[in-house]
């Protein structure tokens, strides 16, 4: 009987330290913190990388969306720039054929001055000029006595060829100009022997086609070249 006596007092000494040491030691936020803190270590880190990779996800998602609406706002602009260059290079490409062309003939026809053969020898030189154009490009071709201004005629432009001057237009068929009117030149009456030295104008006129149709259907291309007839032998006009 008295040593249960004994125990029970013993028992009811450490309940009050127990409620004694809870007394002076209250419990902290950061005691409770940690006492409620995860057990597993890697706990924390798996839920941080979850959460950048979700955030990531996310901004990737966002991007695309981005560059999808710029592509749809800049493939326009870069389609029709791109088809620009190849369509105008294409057209100054004839535009340089066109002023080699006119050049050629008229060199050659400053050569034939009063020759019967001054215009024959002109148009070859042009045919084979544009003889790597598309059979429907070169329009016509006209040869003719040039004024002070480079023009045919008293005129200012290529509006009329009525006087002295040769008008030829391209056969698809035959892949040459030929004759298709005008006012006749008569080789006899150019100027080679004294000055002023008549000149032999040449006109080519080409139609370029474009492809693509996103800048029209074509563009008309003309060029002109002007040559003084080179002076013959003085024996060759009864000197």
């Amino acid at each position: 009987m008295r040593g249960a006596m004994l125990g029970a007092l013993r028992f009811i000494n450490r309940e009050d330290g127990v409620r004694k040491a809870r007394r002076d030691n209250p419990p902290t936020m950061k005691t409770m913190t940690e006492t409620q803190a995860p057990t597993h270590p890697g706990s924390g880190r798996k839920a941080r990388r979850f959460s950048l990779h979700a955030f990531a996800r996310s901004r990737g998602r966002g991007e695309r969306g981005a560059v999808a609406v710029e592509m749809a706002l800049i493939a326009p602009v870069l389609i029709v720039l791109t088809f620009g260059i190849i369509e105008f290079s294409s057209a100054y490409h004839d535009r340089s054929v066109a002023a080699d062309a006119a050049r050629a003939g008229a060199r050659v026809g400053s050569s034939k001055g009063t020759q019967p053969d001054f215009a024959t020898a002109t148009v070859s030189a042009v045919n084979s000029a544009v003889s790597t154009l598309p059979s429907s490009v070169p329009k016509e071709l006209w040869i003719y006595k040039a004024n002070s201004n480079g023009y045919p005629g008293s005129s200012g432009g290529f509006t009329s060829c009525s006087t002295n001057c040769l008008r030829y237009t391209y056969s698809a068929g035959s892949k040459s100009f030929v004759s298709s009117g005008g006012g006749g030149w008569d080789a006899a009456t150019q100027q080679v022997c004294t000055q002023p030295y008549d000149e032999i104008g040449v006109y080519v006129k080409l139609d370029h086609q474009f492809v693509t149709k996103l800048f029209g259907a074509g563009v008309t291309l003309t060029d002109h070249a002007v040559f003084r007839f080179e002076p013959v032998a003085s024996s060759a006009c009864g000197f």
